[in-house]
C-alpha cells in the first residue's frame, strides 16, 4: 500500500488537467455513471472540502476495511440530506449528541460514482487523500479514473465556493442601539445597523498533515478584491484561523451575484436569504426608520442558531440535474 503513495504522490502535480472529460477504463463498463451538470459536482466537492472527510482502506489482521466518503452536516439539513441520498445514495449515521448528520457513502457503485462526480474540482490539500483513494482503486480494480491537481479555476467559475461556505460560512447581521447616559448625556455606545460575512479555515488540514490553507483562503481573499494581508484569528483553545471577513457593501455585492448563479442548498439559504433583506434596505439608506429598525431586529432574532422555521423550496433546484 506505501508504495502506492509513492506512485501517486509523483503523479498529483504531472497530470494535464486542461482535458476534464472522465477516461475510465473498461473495468468500469458494468457500473453505469450518473450524469450530473459540474455546478453540483464542483458544489459536492467544496462540502467535502469544507465539512467532509475522506477514509482510506486499512489493512488488519489480513483483512481490509474498505473506503469511504462521509459529509457531516447539522440536524436541520436533513431535507437537503435526504435529496442526496435519493440522488446519489449512501447512508445517514445520526450523532444527536453533537446535533449532527453524518452523510456516508461507502458502496463501491455508490463511492465510484460520487468520486467520478467531484474528481477535478478539489481545490484544497483534501486533494492528497482523495488523490490517494484513487490511486488505490484503480490499481485494485484496474480503473483509469483520472487524477487531477488542484482546480485553480476562477471560484467564479463553478459551484466550489457554494459548498464551502455551507460548511464554513456565516452570515451575520449587527444591531445594536445607541445608549445614552442619562445624568451625563454621553453616549455610551453608538447605534449601529451592518450585515457581514465571515468564513474561517484552520491554517492546517490537520495535526498529522501540515498542508496549508492558506493558498485557498488567498483565492477568497482575492474574490472579495482586498488588496490587505489575510487576516488571521484564534480561539478553541488557542488554535489559529485563517479568516476573510467582508462589511462593505460593494464586496458583499460579488457574493450576492455569485449565489445567485450558483445557490446554497443547505438551511444556511435560508439566513441568507434574511440576511440580504437587511442588506437590501441598507443599501437603499432605508434601514434608520423605526419600522425598519424594527424589522431588522425581528430578523436578526430569528437568524442561524435562533432559526426554528424553515422554507426548503430551493431544492427545486437539484430537480433540474
Amino acid at each position: 500500500y506505501l508504495s502506492l503513495l509513492n506512485k501517486q504522490m509523483t503523479c498529483f502535480y504531472s497530470i494535464d488537467t486542461n482535458n476534464n472529460k472522465l477516461n475510465l477504463s473498461s473495468g468500469l463498463s458494468n457500473i453505469k455513471i450518473n450524469s450530473t451538470p459540474p455546478t453540483v459536482g464542483s458544489y459536492l466537492a467544496g462540502l467535502l472540502e469544507g465539512d467532509g472527510h475522506i477514509i482510506l482502506p486499512k489493512f488488519a489482521n489480513g483483512k481490509i476495511s474498505y473506503p469511504y466518503i462521509a459529509i457531516t452536516f447539522v440536524n436541520k439539513d436533513l431535507p437537503l440530506i435526504n435529496k442526496l441520498v435519493e440522488m446519489f445514495g449512501g447512508r445517514l449515521r445520526f450523532k444527536n449528541k453533537e446535533n449532527a448528520i453524518v452523510w456516508i457513502v461507502n458502496t463501491h457503485k455508490e463511492l465510484i460514482n460520487l468520486i467520478t462526480i467531484i474528481n477535478g474540482y478539489l481545490r484544497t490539500p483534501k486533494i492528497i487523500k482523495f488523490n490517494s483513494l484513487i490511486v488505490w482503486l484503480n490499481e485494485r480494480y484496474h480503473y483509469n479514473i483520472p487524477i487531477h491537481s488542484a482546480d485553480s479555476s476562477s471560484l467564479n467559475s463553478n459551484g466550489w465556493l457554494s459548498g464551502f461556505i455551507e460548511a464554513e460560512g456565516a452570515f451575520k447581521v449587527r444591531y445594536s442601539e445607541k445608549r445614552i447616559d442619562e445624568k451625563t448625556n454621553k453616549v455610551l455606545t453608538k447605534g449601529r445597523i451592518e450585515v457581514r460575512f465571515a468564513l474561517e479555515q484552520r491554517k492546517n488540514i490537520g495535526p498529522h498533515n501540515e498542508e496549508s490553507y492558506k493558498p485557498i483562503m488567498l483565492k477568497l481573499h482575492s474574490f472579495f478584491c482586498f488588496n490587505t494581508d489575510l487576516r488571521e484569528s484564534k480561539h478553541n483553545e488557542g488554535e489559529t484561523y485563517w479568516i476573510v471577513e467582508v462589511t462593505s457593501l460593494n464586496r458583499l455585492n460579488l457574493l450576492i451575484e455569485y449565489l445567485n448563479n450558483y445557490p446554497l442548498l443547505t438551511a444556511k439559504r435560508n439566513d441568507f436569504e434574511d440576511w440580504y433583506k437587511v442588506y437590501q434596505l441598507i443599501a437603499d439608506k432605508k434601514h434608520l426608520s423605526e419600522d425598519d429598525k424594527l424589522t431588522i431586529k425581528i430578523i436578526k432574532s430569528n437568524m442561524n442558531k435562533k432559526r426554528e422555521v424553515f422554507n426548503w423550496d430551493h431544492l427545486v433546484y437539484l430537480n433540474k440535474v
